[in-house]
Order: C-alpha cells, then structure tokens, then sequence
C-alpha cells in the first residue's frame, strides 16, 4: 500500500470512505495519467445481505443530475475552539538577547511547495438520484423522493474502490447518510448519502439484470457467499461476474432484517448501535 502525504486532507465524511493513502500527479497504482492516485481501506462485503445490514437504506434509483461539486478542505468539527496561532502560550521573563525579534518562515517540506489547492482537500461530486424502490427503508425516504449522493470525483482523482454514478443510468445503491455535523468541509449539500464500502455498495440496473461494481460481492447470501469463497479457495470454483435481480436483492436485504431481529438487544453501558465517524470508516 502506497505511503505519502499529498491528498490527505479528510473530513469525517470522506473519513467513511477510509481514505489511508495518497499519492501525487503521475505516481504509480493504476489510473489515467496527471490524476492524483488515491489508495483506500475498506471493510470487505461479500453479499448483498452483508452491505444490506451495514446500510441506512437501500433503494433502486435513477441519477438525474449532477448538483455540485466541492473540494473538501477539511473543515473544523462542529463545537471545536478557534486557537489563535499568533497567540503566545506564556511570556519569557527571561529571554535570549541574541534571539531575533521575529522567527524565521518554516520552510515548506521537499515535494510540497508549488502544490495547487487540490493538493489539500478532496474532490467530491454531488449527484442529484429519484428513488424508484426500496429495498431498505429508513429515515422517511420512499418512492419517488429526491435525495443526494456524494462520492469521490473521479474527474479529478483516480481512488481504488470507486465507481462514478453517471447521469441517466439505473442503480441498486446500499447508503449511509451524513448530516452537516459528520462533514465539516463540506458546506455545498447540507445532507448526502454515501455508497457503504466505497463500490461495494453499488450495483447497476440493465437490461441483463444486476450486477455489482465490486467483484467483492459474490453472491446474495452470507451463506451462499461462504460456500462460493470456499470453492474458490479450493480450486473448485471459477470466479465470475456475479448477476441477480431487484427482487433478488430485496429477498437478501428481507433476509439481513429478519437477522438483525433475532439479534438480542443491546444492554445498558453498551456502545451505540450508530457508528462513529471514526468507527465507521470501514463503510
């Protein structure tokens, strides 16, 4: 895995992507040339009915539109102080008569001065989808809503476990929302949803049926995924693009609810059922 400091300018909301690495224009990895390379770390699904668990909602849906599209910078989490950087933290009662009266600048660290503003923050792309199913439901959104989708711009980075949403074309999209306290850097879109497991949960509609973006998913089940995993590991098995339906991935996500049912509730003291920023950058 790639190590360097360019591009790593996160905020709690590109954090769920688990950005780990990052690299310069024209660096190795993969991708088209002059892009920055971007190397990230996933929790790995291998069903529908595992990214379906993980999910706020799951729905079908048509891109309409790009809305916006930001750099994130960063930002400051909601409720931080502003520290002056000018601002003494005590006074010297006794100082050096030979010391200048004024530091000298730091000087900028080999391989980073000249970096434009892209350097420091992360392209993100705001898509605007009408949900036309639901496989999931949650947080009042249904039929025919309009809601918004972020994702890492890939018109400007090349990132491992990304794939772009593109205006007009159906999808099958396993998200998790983030408000306007998880996003700091973002000021665009007040709320957005983001794919859970980068790619991992995005699926395209066609005429041939469904198909995820991630050849992580190999299956509909945990339980068929387990078994084809083993065949795989065996020699056995050949592996392939996986393909199923809609209605195959609704019977998956009715199959993750009817699990998350039977699972005992969470006792006094125990850590929250909602993740983190942090704890969920393995979305």
């Amino acid at each position: 895995m790639k190590k360097t400091s360019r591009l790593c300018a996160v905020t709690a909301a590109v954090a769920l992507f688990a950005l780990t690495a990052c690299s310069g224009p024209g660096s190795s990895g993969g991708g088209e040339a002059g892009k920055p390379y971007i190397s990230a770390d996933y929790a790995q699904y291998a069903s529908a009915e595992e990214v379906s668990t993980v999910a706020d909602i799951a729905i079908t849906a048509a891109v309409l539109s790009v809305q916006t599209k930001e750099c994130d910078d960063g930002g400051d989490p909601a409720g931080s102080v502003t520290v002056d950087p000018t601002a003494a933290d005590d006074v010297d009662t006794n100082p050096d008569p030979s010391a200048p009266a004024e530091p000298e600048p730091t000087a900028p660290p080999s391989g980073v001065a000249g970096d434009g503003p892209a350097s420091n923050c992360m392209p993100m792309v705001f898509m605007k989808v009408r949900v036309s199913g639901m496989m999931k439901r949650g947080f009042g959104v249904t039929e025919g809503d309009e809601i918004i989708i972020g994702n890492i711009d890939t018109d400007a980075v090349n990132m491992e476990g990304t794939t772009p949403l593109v205006v007009g074309k159906q999808y099958a999209l396993y998200l998790t929302q983030l408000v306007a306290a998880d996003h700091p850097g973002i000021t665009s879109v007040p709320t957005f949803w983001i794919p859970v497991g980068g790619n991992q949960g995005i699926f395209t509609v066609g005429k041939g049926g469904v198909q995820p973006a991630s050849a992580n998913i190999v299956a509909l089940t945990s339980a068929e995924a387990e078994t084809k995993l083993k065949q795989q590991g065996t020699g056995h098995a050949h592996k392939g693009t996986f393909t199923t339906t809609v209605e195959g991935l609704k019977k998956a996500a009715a199959l993750s609810a009817s699990a998350a049912a039977t699972k005992p509730a969470r006792g006094p003291g125990k850590a929250s059922a909602k993740p983190s920023a942090t704890a969920s950058a393995g979305r």
